[in-house]
């Protein structure tokens, strides 16, 4: 049984650390992606996502990024990185701290490689002192009749393509779990007004919090010059109805509580009313250009705002007035601060003065850390793997009556460099045996 079971787990790895697993990921990844990107998203466009055909809907496609079956292709192709990291991290360590000189010619590399012969002395002491001057770091195996070396210089970027593939790995995890834990979502409120955080509009993910968020005050403020400063909304988190957090926003400087960060995303204008049904009286305010409604408490009657002049000193409303299910208004009228208007013989409508709503972009991230961690890990494998290559050149001194270096470099993935690299420094050591033979 224990056979068996080793053999099934030696498969799936083999399965997993293949290269042409992943390059199938990659493939189903992108050609999955690209109908997502001509089929509309519900969180981008609600109405063309509508008009989709229904067995596009029924395979995800219109919510495609946050379907389990696409986190799990994304999960299989971090696994198989996964995988395909661990089997290299061995050989990468190996060639970083712990090089080996070669043993014989053989085990110079083949398609980079010169042979330099002069007397064994002069030869050790010129390969060492211009690989040193180039920056390199030597290690040295020295045997009865034979002299060996391997050369080092930009040993960390060995690490690069690993790095950044631990990088994709982080940012995978990171966007699954803000994807799947995490929430983005909409509200527009006025001033006074006080929400539970659950009922705000959710485009993706789910609120599992349970606070409250009151709008103290939500301003457009001016300059004295007359350009505009920025929005600024005053809010307060509350819990069992009490006050746990206040803060300012405004537009780049946003607030974060519990992991709940609120953005401030737009403004808008609107107007306080009180309407009196049968002598009782209940204010409420009004967005500008409809943006919601009010229900006369017992009737089937509905206030929009129309409009608003919203200058302090004389504002100015337009009001309308809808009965039960009617698309034309019943009643509408202009009205000036402290106006009273008469609705019919039982309602009155009373203007009281500007008010102000605010939108904002509430967000909940548990991966983000990750996301961004990920980003620096994947700046960091780039650099090392495009801007710091490492350069290995080793060699074997056979210390015979006329010794012969044979010296070679590991090509790379940029044959050019390293070509150029390794040419130098074949100069530079014929250079200097030649100095040193004419000062004898």
């Amino acid at each position: 049984m224990s056979r068996q079971t080793e053999s099934i787990m030696d498969k799936v790895w083999n399965i997993f650390s293949s290269m042409k697993t992943g390059l199938v990921l990659l493939g189903v990844i992108a050609v999955v992606s690209g109908i997502g990107t001509l089929i509309p998203q519900e969180a981008l466009d609600p109405g063309g996502a509508k008009s989709v055909n229904s067995l596009w809907k029924m395979l995800g496609f219109t919510h495609l990024y946050s379907t389990s079956w696409f986190r799990l292709i994304l999960g299989l192709l971090s696994i198989n990185l996964l995988v395909c990291s661990i089997q290299r991290f061995n050989g990468i360590y190996r060639k970083t701290f712990k090089p080996q000189p070669p043993q014989s010619a053989s085990s110079i590399p083949s398609k980079i490689q010169t042979r330099i012969s002069g007397n064994d002395k002069k030869l050790r002491e010129a390969v060492s002192e211009v690989l040193k001057h180039k920056g390199y770091q030597l290690k040295i195996n020295e045997q009865e009749g034979r002299w060996s070396f391997i050369a080092q210089k930009h040993k960390w970027g060995n690490w690069g393509s690993l790095i950044t593939h631990i990088a994709f790995i982080v940012l995978v995890v990171g966007a699954l779990v803000g994807s799947m834990t995490g929430f983005k979502g909409f509200f527009m409120a006025g001033e006074g007004e006080t929400l539970p955080i659950q009922q705000i509009k959710v485009s993706k993910g789910n609120v599992a919090e349970n606070f409250y968020v009151k709008i103290n005050s939500a301003e457009d403020r001016v300059l004295a010059n007359g350009e505009r400063d920025n929005w600024y909304t005053d809010l307060s988190i509350l819990e069992s109805g009490q006050e746990v957090a206040r803060q300012t926003i405004s537009v780049n400087h946003p607030f974060s509580y519990q992991g709940v960060t609120f953005y401030q995303s737009s403004f808008a204008q609107g107007g306080k009313f009180t309407v009196n049904v049968n002598g009782q009286k209940v204010p409420f305010i009004l967005q500008n250009k409809g943006g919601n409604y009010f229900q006369a408490p017992g009737t089937d009657l509905y206030f929009i705002l129309a409009a608003v002049k919203a200058d302090p000193k004389a504002p100015i409303v337009l009001y309308q007035v809808y009965q039960g299910n009617s698309s034309q208004p019943l009643a509408m009228g202009q009205m000036n601060l402290g106006e009273v208007n008469k609705i019919n013989d039982t309602v009155s409508l009373t203007f009281d003065g500007l008010s102000s709503f605010t939108g904002l972009q509430v967000k909940k991230d548990p991966g983000v850390n990750l996301v961004w961690l990920g980003c620096a890990l994947l700046m960091i494998g780039l650099v090392l793997s495009f801007y710091w290559r490492p350069h290995t050149i080793s060699g074997i001194l056979e210390m015979q009556e006329e010794s012969y270096l044979h010296m070679g470099a590991i090509r790379g993935k940029l044959a050019v460099g390293t070509q150029e690299e390794f040419n130098q420094i074949v100069a530079d050591i014929k250079k200097r045996l030649a100095s040193d033979s004419v000062r004898s």
